[in-house]
C-alpha cells in the first residue's frame, strides 16, 4: 500500500462522500475518481459501494480503517523523522486524542501552548487506544471524553486527569429530510446510525442512549461507522439521525442543514479529560500539564 493509497480512501471514508473528499485532497471529481479505481485494480478489492448515494465504503474496508489510520500517522511520522536532521534540538508532545475531539476541539486546546515553541504530533484513536498508548509511554497526554453512567476509566491509577470542559452529545437530522423522518416514525422505525460497540461513543449509545427510545420506535441500524465527520455528512443527507457534538453539528445547524432533537430524543452530557502517567517526570511535558490547568481553570 502506499501513503497516497491510504489517505485517498481514509478521506473518502471521514468526509463522507467523493466530493468532499475530492476538495480535501485538492484534485477534480474524475481525476480523484480515477485514482480511486486504480487504486481497486491494483490492489484487486471494491473499495466502495457506487451504488449508494453518497457511495458507501465497503464492508471489508471499513473493518480495516484503525489500521489504515495507523499506518497513515506512522508513514507520516517516519517520513518527518527521516528528513529532519535538527528533531533532537526540538521541544515536541505526542497528544492522542479520540476521533470526535480531533475534529473539533483539539485545535482550540493545542493553542493554549502554542506560544510555547512545542512541536506537536497528533493522534487520532478510539478511547481504549488513547489510554493505551498512555500507559505504553507512546503518547504524552490523552484527551478523551468520559460520562457519569461510564465504567472507571482504565488505568486510572496510573494516571493523573485534569477535567477540561464538557461537551453535549446530541441527535440531529437533516433540516430538509424531516417529512421522510416522519414516514419512518409512522412505520413505527427510528432511523439511526451506529457507532461500532468497541468504541466509547458506540457503547454510550448502547448503554445510554438507545434503551431511552423504546418508547419512540423501534431501532433501525441504517449505518454504523466509528467517525463522528461521516456520521453527520450522512444526516445531512437525510439517512438517518446521527449523534455528534454540539459543537460539531453547531454551523450546521445555525446555517439550517441540520436539526437539533434533543427534544425528541435523548442527548447525553459528556466531560472533557487530559489524562497522563502520574510518574511522568518530562519537562516539556510539564510545561504543557500546567497550561492546561490554567486554561481549565
Amino acid at each position: 500500500m502506499r501513503l497516497e493509497w491510504i489517505e485517498d480512501i481514509l478521506a473518502v471514508a471521514e468526509e463522507g462522500s467523493f466530493l468532499a473528499a475530492c476538495e480535501k485532497r485538492n484534485i477534480s471529481q474524475p481525476a480523484f475518481s480515477r485514482r480511486i479505481r486504480q487504486i481497486e485494480q491494483a490492489l484487486d478489492v471494491t473499495l466502495f459501494d457506487r451504488t449508494a448515494r453518497p457511495a458507501r465504503i465497503s464492508p471489508n474496508v471499513e473493518d480495516q480503517l484503525e489500521r489504515m489510520r495507523e499506518l497513515a500517522v506512522g508513514m507520516r511520522e517516519l517520513t518527518i523523522a527521516l528528513r529532519d536532521k535538527d528533531r533532537l534540538r526540538r521541544r515536541r508532545i505526542v497528544i492522542a486524542s479520540q476521533h470526535a475531539i480531533a475534529a473539533t476541539l483539539a485545535p482550540e486546546i493545542v493553542s493554549w501552548f502554542a506560544d510555547l515553541d512545542i512541536d506537536t504530533r497528533l493522534r487520532s484513536a478510539n478511547r481504549d487506544d488513547c489510554l493505551a498508548q498512555i500507559m505504553t509511554r507512546r503518547a504524552d497526554i490523552a484527551i478523551i471524553h468520559d460520562v457519569a453512567t461510564a465504567d472507571p476509566i482504565s488505568g486510572s491509577d496510573f494516571l493523573e486527569l485534569l477535567q477540561i470542559g464538557n461537551e453535549e452529545l446530541i441527535p440531529v437530522f437533516a433540516a430538509e429530510g424531516m417529512t421522510k423522518l416522519e414516514q419512518f416514525y409512522a412505520n413505527g422505525e427510528i432511523p439511526v446510525i451506529a457507532y461500532p460497540e468497541h468504541v466509547f461513543l458506540g457503547q454510550v449509545q448502547r448503554h445510554v442512549i438507545f434503551p431511552r427510545l423504546t418508547d419512540v420506535g423501534v431501532l433501525r441500524v441504517r449505518l454504523e461507522t466509528s467517525l463522528t465527520l461521516a456520521a453527520r455528512e450522512f444526516a445531512r443527507t437525510g439517512f438517518a439521525v446521527a449523534w455528534i457534538s454540539e459543537r460539531l453539528a453547531h454551523d450546521d445547524i445555525r446555517a439550517g442543514r441540520l436539526i437539533n432533537l434533543s427534544g425528541e430524543m435523548p442527548s447525553v452530557s459528556m466531560t472533557l479529560f487530559a489524562a497522563r502517567l502520574s510518574d511522568a517526570d518530562s519537562a516539556v511535558l510539564e510545561d504543557v500539564w500546567q497550561r492546561m490547568k490554567e486554561m481549565a481553570s
